[in-house]
Order: C-alpha cells, then structure tokens, then sequence
C-alpha cells in the first residue's frame, strides 16, 4: 500500500493531505516526532482526527513516512533545476543548492533518513526508504551525467563531497557542531573543489 507516500489525485483530499504533511513538517522540526502526538497533528492541520486516519492509515508513521517522500521530491525537483541552471562547473551548482536546502529545512536531513521510524513502525517504512533512496541516487546520477568530469572521477567527486557534507550537517543535526561551524568547514571544501575541477579541466585540454 504506497497510497500515502503519494499525493492525492482528488482535490479535497489533496487538500487534507498536504495540510497535515505541513503541519507535521513545523511539528517534528520544533517538538520531534516521539514528542508529537496524532490530536496535535489533527489540530495544527486544523483536520478532523479521523481524517489523519482516512488518509494516512497507519498513523504517525504513515504521515513521517509520507513526509520524506515529499521533502526527497522537492529536494530531487530543486536539485535539477540547479544542475539544469548551471553556469559554472556542475559540481559547484550541486554542492551550492544541496547547501541552501539544508540550510532551509533543517529538519529535512534527519527526516529524509527516516531517523525517527524503525522498519516495523508502518507497512509503508520500507517503500518510504526505497522512494527517498531512489529519489537522492537520481539526483547522484544526474549529477554524474551532467559533469565536465569522465563518469568515474564525477562519481568519485560526488559521492566524496556527498559524505563529507552529509557528515558535517549530521554533526551539526546532533549538536555536535554549530552552523556556523559547519559553514565554515564547507568554504574551504568548496574551493577545494572548484580548484581540482579547473585543474582536471586544464589538464583535458593539454
């Protein structure tokens, strides 16, 4: 049952749907999703109790598991307008707009990992996981595609710059880092990067 990890073709329950997936995004950033309860929900989507329940039928879960699906979509959507928008190395976009995202919605790196949810919270778990998977593994590959860089060093680039900010926003998720820290640690990894693309390029040409 994917239903609920989809939005709704009908309107007024489109309507239902993304209330209660906006009001859960405010809710599990501020309070967490352990600390919010269904009637809160209910409440902030200003939605009837049994109308979490018609759309999202397992609950909590259901609705977390349906909200990293949208935060994957919007997060794929505005990764490939950057890469589509891109007026310098590929690479350079990419790392730019995965910045800005984070930075817009904290929350986003915590939910998009399902961090909240074990695998037997929900029936749908296990098709969130495998949505937001493939969702971020498309954006990887457009990324690749996209590069100036031969297929193998655009790969080894991306998935080296995707682990050492995904690090930093975790450390920084976890309080072990401020923002502006983590910030800081990113200048000299950006220029790092525009460095070694300008090197590989010049090299191509020689």
């Amino acid at each position: 049952m994917t239903a609920p990890l989809i939005e709704p073709s009908d309107r007024r329950r489109r309507r239902t749907h993304n209330a209660v997936l906006d009001a859960a995004a405010d809710l599990f950033a501020s309070r967490g999703f352990r600390e919010t309860s269904v009637d809160e929900l209910a409440s902030a989507a200003d939605v009837a109790l049994s109308s979490i329940y018609a759309n999202f039928p397992g609950g909590k879960a259901d609705v977390y598991a349906a909200l990293a699906c949208r935060i994957a979509r919007q997060h794929a959507d505005e990764m490939a307008a950057a890469i589509a928008a891109a007026r310098e190395p590929v690479e350079l976009a990419v790392f730019d707009a995965y910045l800005r995202f984070h930075a817009d919605a904290p929350a986003a790196f915590r939910i998009l990992g399902l961090s909240d949810l074990g695998r037997d919270d929900s029936e749908l778990v296990t098709q969130a996981r495998r949505t937001v998977r493939d969702l971020l593994g498309g954006v990887l590959d457009s990324t690749v595609a996209a590069s100036t860089l031969d297929a193998r060093s655009a790969r080894g680039e991306a998935l080296r710059l995707w682990g050492t900010v995904n690090g930093l926003i975790a450390l920084r998720t976890q309080g072990f880092a401020t923002a502006s820290e983590v910030e800081d640690l990113l200048s000299p990894v950006r220029a790092e990067l525009a460095a070694r693309i300008a090197e590989s390029r010049e090299g191509a040409r020689s």
